[in-house]
């Protein structure tokens, strides 16, 4: 296949790291990949990509840029188009009548504006939670894949860096020190838990974060680390991962925890709720429902990992950047095919 896969997005985040993977996978297994990025993005690709740079920062309504979009996509003549994010949705979706092939968009994180999604030929989801947003005949679900490192850390390597008892379990909490990831309630529900907790992020409440723990006196439990470069390393020495947030588009610590074989108790977001077991959901912004399962948790970690043994296995097959890759190749194939088809019966 011809593909042309294109980002509107200026960041260096999950959605960032997707998008390359996924180019580079594609890439790989033998496909004609053109990219159309920000200059940003240049370096991170396989030598066989084709890098179509457009200053995509411009507004979705400029018609320069949309001018200069459809010259691009004229010189490219994919097979089919995947743009990410509603940004890029919305800008294919203002020039997708002049072209013969289908146009598809993968939705990462919840949005209000949802209008470039209806008009695309198809939509992937990175969980069902995100799909469920709004009507189309034509989604699918395909989770984020990743290649973990290799690399890991021991207990004892663990608690020297951070200066941990011996005697106390480890959880670990991932992601930026933002509202959306609720760690306030988290260091809210730590209150009386007989066990260490790492935060490992930064973000605009850090200070916030670290006046709640000096006022619930849990400056000794609670570890707000920081920035960590490639922090999934850590979890490899952790008893137990927690996602706390309100929102979710998708989270790629749980996909690093099971991959790791570490269990998560998880508050109800996707998609945590879409592969965890049941009892190990808690209601959003729950404190209380929180601190008891942490403490159920804490206190019977050796059942608990029985409860994850099969889902470990299943994230292996699930969860890896070789299923991600696959799972969305036989999808553009599909939605190349059935493009086709009603091209035809027209």
């Amino acid at each position: 296949m011809k593909i042309c896969e294109i980002i509107a997005s200026q960041g260096k985040g999950g959605l960032e790291n997707h998008f390359v993977d996924l180019c580079n996978g594609l890439a790989s297994r033998g496909h004609e990949v053109h990219v159309i990025a920000s200059p940003l993005f240049s370096g991170h690709f396989d030598s066989s990509i084709t890098i179509h740079k457009i200053p995509l920062h411009w507004s979705r309504r400029n018609p320069l840029l949309l001018f200069r979009l459809y010259r691009a996509l004229k010189q490219i003549t994919p097979d089919i188009v995947h743009t990410h994010a509603s940004k890029g949705a919305e800008l294919l979706a203002s020039i997708k009548r002049f072209f013969s092939y289908p146009v598809i968009s993968t939705i990462h994180n919840i949005k209000k504006r949802i209008s470039g999604y209806i008009e695309m030929d198809a939509v992937i989801g990175v969980s069902q939670g995100l799909l469920n947003q709004f009507p189309h005949p034509r989604k699918r679900v395909i989770y984020n894949g990743l290649n973990l490192s290799g690399d890991i850390i021991s207990k004892t390597a663990l608690r020297s860096r951070f200066n941990l008892p011996a005697n106390r379990p480890i959880a670990i909490s991932i992601g930026r020190l933002v509202e959306a990831k609720d760690f306030a309630m988290l260091i809210d529900a730590w209150q009386g838990i007989n066990a260490d907790l790492l935060i490992i992020g930064d973000g605009p409440l850090q200070s916030s974060l670290q006046s709640q723990l000096e006022a619930l006196n849990l400056e000794s439990t609670v570890h707000l680390t920081g920035f960590i470069d490639k922090a999934s390393t850590l979890i490899s020495a952790a008893d137990l991962v927690i996602i706390s947030s309100e929102r979710e588009g998708f989270n790629y610590v749980l996909a690093e925890a099971l991959l790791q074989s570490k269990p998560v108790l998880s508050t109800d977001v996707p998609a945590p709720n879409e592969v965890l077991p049941k009892h190990y959901l808690v209601p959003i912004a729950d404190s209380r429902a929180m601190h008891n399962k942490i403490q159920h948790c804490i206190a019977n970690l050796d059942s608990v990992n029985n409860d994850f043994q099969e889902l470990y296995q299943r994230a292996k097959e699930t969860f890896t950047l070789d299923s991600m890759v696959i799972s969305t190749e036989r999808y553009l194939g599909e939605v190349i095919q059935d493009y086709s088809k009603r091209k035809h019966t027209i």
